[in-house]
């Protein structure tokens, strides 16, 4: 039987104890020691609920992987003289959660022999064997010292150690090791971890607020908390955050947050790993619903049970991520002190700087005067040269978010100093970033609290909604500077259009302030950007102007996406809606800060073009006034005698091209540029044979995307058979114009990208893509290739419902059908695989795309030219889905 010192501390009924007896002998076969592992699951998943002590479950695992590596290095015969079992890292700080790495370290006296060495490699492999997730290192006590030295990784996993089996000599010389303070002494080793914890939180964007953040990595994680430990371990030489409140370096509040924030991320990813079966740290879609039920979120709507445990989680995140730059700073200070000891310069009766940090003249300064709590933002702005507030203000900051009532929110001089930190166009957005991270913001503003770690339930966004907020609020602050990153620069000049900043600030702010209410989000938040802006002194224009973009923040790209802006009815009635050009300068450079503040991959050369083809067309028509409309004919008329006098340029006689345009119908010319006219004409022309297929790419298209243009006989199944092939080369279609003329070919335009959301770059790519293209359609019956496809972890987990409408719109010949669906790799394809199951002919088609959900509008008729029936069209809907919600193999009919 295996003696353990803690058996003193538990009942003797303990399943702890239970456990171990019954299990452990002197010898045990791989198979029981797999099947023990198994056992350990079942035991760890029935002690786990909402109730539970994480550190006692921690704690159990920890004991139990204990006595395991104790009972098999026995059972190797290990000598007791010549070599020491030590846990290191993660495991030697007791912290082993179900998925966890075992971090072990063998060490050896110098000159091992031969058979010792045999025995540890058997002890290994066996510990292999049954599937233990060993990390493990042999060195003697001199290579030690070496890898310590050379590097800071090798070093911090030494500092947390833990004796297990063999000679205890040669383990005190680890610890000693460790506890050399002239390898790595604190200050060297502060500056390498320092490096290590920017470089960790860059990888992830400066925030915790990812919809699938990983709770060990991300700001605010575990491993923050670790760096802690290692830091003041390291120069107060503790072993225990509890030890730094004894020596004054903690607060007990700080410590209270600590404990609790530990509590709380250390439960999830302990629920994590147990459903995730493995050592799982990125808290996926897949994972949210079941990870909220094993916690005791209990709320039987499927989303606002994951919101509610994920705001949780959040906010704990955060407050963690906070504490650990307060200490960090603190630290620093501690290790550095003649840095941070240089003479005060006074900025004013209430504050004062040292080192370039911002200091409070004493403790009570916000409780004898609350208004400096947003003074202190301010003072960044008008000091450049601060570089941020002292661990000791941020304290103060925290201990007295209090001071915030509603008399403080409803006081004139603090409203006033509010606008003003906004309106400062150069550090504004730093400062609101501040202000959100040191709770100052939220308290202000209690609706900014409310979406404070708020899940976003849609294919579009990646952070949550006050991460995304910030995120608006500062692309649409660079505007104002021309020296900015290319991207936004290049809207500068259309900023300086609008007569005040602020409006643009408050709008992007407020755009998705009431998300989560219920109700339309746009609606809700309009009224209370209105009641805001009157609040804090903007006119009645003004606060009108803020109420309308909040309302309509989504009405530009939505068009741009969703309807067909070469049609001049769209972009009149779009004119119309907005009324004049200052209301779509705004509305522009507000849509494209909402994009780019979504999801990095969602603007692209593509989507930028759209939007900026949607605001040009639009401002032509504000230009000229509303009571004179392009008209359909004018727009025609301008297109066609433009690629006239192209063509005529490069030498094609108007005679051979006027004979073409006339088997066109208007609707071709309203769909396509002057350029791209006299580009495919120029190629039909170019093609004496009517019946031979043309494929002709432009690689880099007026619309960000490249340009596949394809002519041939029409026939059925066409749009299935190049939608396919597009699919099977990786690319992603974006837009497509389908077109058939008078005498029967097919005049067929898509804008495709590729797997990076950039037109195809490679000159041979686009030689292969005309290349298949041609052979597909030309030999439709040679080709037999299949793929597979699916929806993406996200698109499952959020439960995207496929939308699908009919309309006869033809009465006798022609039915719009209007698809709403998220995307994946191969929706096209299996969209036309349905169309040939159900012997459809596609006339007319707008591809659209937003993140992951696309918006398709098809104009088709059964075979013989006929309209759908109510029947023919409910068969369609039911193929769709069927194709379109289950993963599969998709072969190309014909």
């Amino acid at each position: 039987m295996i003696k353990l010192d803690i058996y003193e501390e538990l009942d003797e009924n303990s399943s702890l104890l239970k456990f171990l007896n019954s299990k452990f002998n002197s010898k045990l076969s791989v198979a029981e020691y797999k099947n023990f592992k198994n056992e350990l699951i079942t035991l760890l998943e029935s002690q786990f609920n909402k109730e539970t002590d994480i550190y006692y479950l921690i704690s159990l695992n920890t004991c139990i992987i204990d006595e395991l590596l104790r009972n098999i290095w026995k059972q190797f015969d290990i000598s007791k003289d010549q070599a020491t079992l030590i846990a290191i890292g993660g495991y030697g700080r007791r912290e082993i959660f179900p998925g966890s790495d075992i971090d072990i370290m063998i060490v050896l006296e110098e000159n091992t022999d031969s058979l010792l060495k045999s025995k540890i490699e058997n002890f290994l492999t066996f510990l292999w064997d049954i599937n233990l997730p060993i990390a493990q290192s042999v060195r003697s006590t001199k290579e030690c010292i070496v890898e310590a030295k050379n590097d800071v990784t090798v070093m911090t996993s030494l500092m947390e150690h833990y004796f297990l089996a063999g000679n205890e000599n040669l383990y005190q010389q680890i610890v000693a090791l460790t506890k050399n303070q002239k390898i790595w002494p604190s200050k060297k080793y502060f500056k390498e971890k320092f490096i290590e914890l920017e470089a960790r939180h860059r990888k992830f964007g400066d925030t915790a607020n990812h919809l699938e953040p990983n709770v060990k990595e991300n700001p605010g994680g575990l491993r923050d908390i670790h760096t802690l430990r290692w830091l003041t371990n390291r120069h107060f030489n503790t072993f225990s955050f509890e030890e730094l409140v004894d020596i004054g370096f903690f607060s007990v509040n700080e410590m209270n947050i600590l404990l609790n924030g530990y509590k709380t991320i250390a439960k999830v990813r302990f629920a994590l790993h147990l459903h995730a079966g493995r050592g799982e740290d990125r808290l996926l879609f897949d994972y949210q619903y079941d990870v909220a039920s094993l916690l005791g979120f209990s709320n039987e709507n499927r989303n606002q049970r994951v919101e509610d445990f994920m705001q949780t989680f959040y906010r704990a995140s955060n407050q963690l991520s906070t504490l650990s730059e307060i200490i960090v700073n603190r630290l620093q200070t501690s290790i550095f002190p003649t840095v941070f000891k240089r003479r005060v310069k006074t900025i004013n009766s209430r504050f004062q700087s040292r080192a370039n940090l911002l200091e409070a003249v004493k403790p009570t300064i916000f409780l004898e005067t609350p208004s400096a709590i947003l003074e202190v933002f301010r003072l960044f702005q008008i000091h450049k040269n601060l570089i941020g507030p002292s661990d000791n203000l941020i304290q103060l900051i925290i201990e007295n978010l209090s001071v915030i009532d509603d008399a403080f929110r409803e006081n004139p001089e603090n409203r006033e100093l509010f606008i003003a930190i906004l309106q400062d166009a150069e550090l504004n957005s730093r400062e609101i970033r501040r202000m959100a991270k040191l709770g100052v913001l939220g308290k202000y503003w209690p609706s900014f609290d409310a979406v404070t770690g708020r899940m976003q339930f849609d294919l579009f966004h990646v952070y949550t909604v006050d991460e995304h907020t910030l995120s608006v609020f500062s692309n649409a602050s660079q505007f104002s500077n021309p020296n900015a990153e290319v991207e936004f620069a290049t809207y500068h000049d259309i900023f300086m259009q609008t007569p005040k900043a602020i409006v643009l600030y408050l709008a992007a702010l407020f755009h998705d302030i009431a998300k989560g209410r219920g109700g339309d989000h746009s609606e809700l938040g309009e009224n209370e950007a209105r009641e805001f802006c009157l609040k804090h002194g903007l006119g009645t224009f003004d606060s009108n102007l803020v109420a309308w973009l909040v309302k309509n923040h989504l009405v530009m790209s939505m068009t741009a996406q969703n309807y067909d802006i070469d049609d001049p009815d769209v972009i009149n009635e779009f004119a119309g809606n907005i009324g004049n050009l200052t209301r779509l300068n705004y509305l522009y450079l507000l849509t494209i800060a909402d994009i780019q503040g979504t999801n990095p991959k969602l603007w692209n050369g593509w989507r930028s073009t759209l939007l900026n083809e949607l605001y040009q067309n639009t401002a032509r028509i504000l230009r000229r006034g509303l009571s004179s409309p392009i008209k359909r004919e004018e727009l025609i008329s301008e297109v066609k005698s433009s690629a006239l006098q192209r063509l005529i340029a490069i030498g094609i006689p108007e005679s051979n091209f006027l004979l073409l345009w006339k088997e066109l119908d208007d609707e071709y010319f309203l769909r396509h540029s002057d350029e791209e006219v006299m580009r495919h004409t120029q190629a039909i022309l170019e093609h004496k044979e009517n019946d031979d297929v043309i494929v002709k790419i432009h690689q880099y298209s007026a619309r960000g995307a490249t340009e596949i243009f394809i002519y041939c006989r029409d026939r059925n199944y066409l749009f299935a058979h190049i939608t396919f092939t597009l699919v099977k080369l990786g690319l992603s279609i974006v837009h497509a114009r389908i077109i058939t003329s008078k005498n029967g070919h097919a005049l067929d335009t898509f804008l495709v990208l590729d797997n990076n959301g950039q037109a195809i770059d490679d000159e041979n790519q686009c030689a292969l893509v005309a290349e298949e293209i041609t052979k597909i359609l030309k030999y439709p019956d040679q080709i037999t290739t299949s793929f597979s496809h699916g929806l993406s972890r996200r698109v499952r987990e959020l439960q995207v419902p496929i939308e699908i409408y009919f309309d006869n719109y033809k009465a006798d010949s022609q039915t719009i059908m209007e698809l709403k669906a998220p995307d994946f790799s191969g929706l096209l394809a299996g969209l036309g695989n349905a169309f040939i199951d159900c012997d459809i002919s596609v006339h007319n088609a707008r591809i659209s795309k937003l993140g992951e959900r696309v918006h398709n509008i098809f104009q088709i008729s059964n075979l013989d030219g006929s309209a759908l029936s109510e029947v023919q069209q409910s068969h369609l809907a039911d193929t769709i889905r069927n194709y379109l919600q289950q993963p599969k193999q998709i072969a190309l009919a014909v």
